[in-house]
């Protein structure tokens, strides 16, 4: 019996190696996952979990179009990281313009100084970006955005059957990718325009202010104004806050899906 024989026996061992590594990418990249506030173990053992789970409704997914052999096995497993990668990128720009909204607003307020670790990205972060992405973390969560992103894993492996994959649709996953970075941008803008706008006004007024009474020193406590300003306009906009955040998961679960048949144009 040859090795080829027993690899496709009962225990398709390729095909869990597929799934297992395309989900270890998804984690290297997806929102809340990627975060060094999980232990690297518990990384592992929730992969092959789900990896668990999932092989025996994939058994019939074909395997490497050119067999089992291990350089064939070892593209197709480089080919699964990269579509795991791809898909945790997509669903994590979201929270990163939601970083990038909260770093905004934070230097604007005075508070570029005071950043602390991230748990959510392994970097250092203002206070209001934190804030930010809870509310964001717990908007995704209070909408099911959990059930997409498995939605979505599952939908990977239905369009993409593991081992399938080729570099033929990197242009178009490339290009979905742009589209969800500028999306991104513009969601960045829109959350945090309300502090930008409101600490501009006050630094504008406090500086007619300095010209009509110079004897005020505003610098003595300009700062404190404008974070107090600021802080006032987080407050009051964050309805606006959690409804952007609710359109953007939305979104996110649609562009998903767009990413995902892009991917699958490529499969072989």
């Amino acid at each position: 019996m040859t090795v080829d024989h027993v690899l496709l026996s009962a225990w398709n061992l390729p095909l869990f190696m597929l799934i297992l590594f395309r989900l270890g990418g998804l984690f290297l990249s997806a929102p809340i996952f990627s975060g060094g506030h999980i232990p690297l173990p518990f990384k592992i053992g929730l992969a092959v979990l789900l990896t668990v789970s999932l092989y025996p409704f994939l058994q019939k997914s074909a395997l490497p179009g050119r067999g089992v052999e291990p350089f064939s096995l070892l593209l197709s497993i480089a080919g699964e990281v990269t579509v795991g990668v791809v898909i945790g990128l997509g669903a994590r720009l979201m929270f990163s313009g939601v970083t990038l909204a909260g770093e905004l607003s934070g230097i604007q307020m005075g508070l570029g100084i005071a950043s602390v670790v991230d748990p959510l990205f392994p970097q250092q972060a203002s206070v209001v970006a934190q804030f930010m992405e809870l509310i964001t973390v717990l908007t995704f969560l209070a909408l099911q955005g959990h059930h997409a992103f498995l939605e979505a894993i599952w939908a990977s492996f239905e369009s993409i059957p593991p081992g399938t994959f080729s570099g033929a649709a990197a242009a178009g996953a490339a290009s979905v990718l742009v589209s969800l970075f500028g999306k991104s941008l513009v969601l960045a803008l829109k959350l945090s325009s309300p502090i930008m706008v409101s600490v501009l006004l006050t630094n504008l007024a406090m500086a007619l202010l300095a010209k009509v009474v110079p004897q005020l020193n505003f610098f003595a406590f300009g700062i404190s104004i404008t974070f107090i300003v600021g802080l006032l306009a987080l407050l009051v906009s964050l309805p606006l806050l959690a409804h952007l955040i609710a359109v953007g998961t939305g979104q996110v679960r649609l562009e998903l899906f767009t990413l995902l048949r892009s991917l699958s144009h490529g499969t072989r």
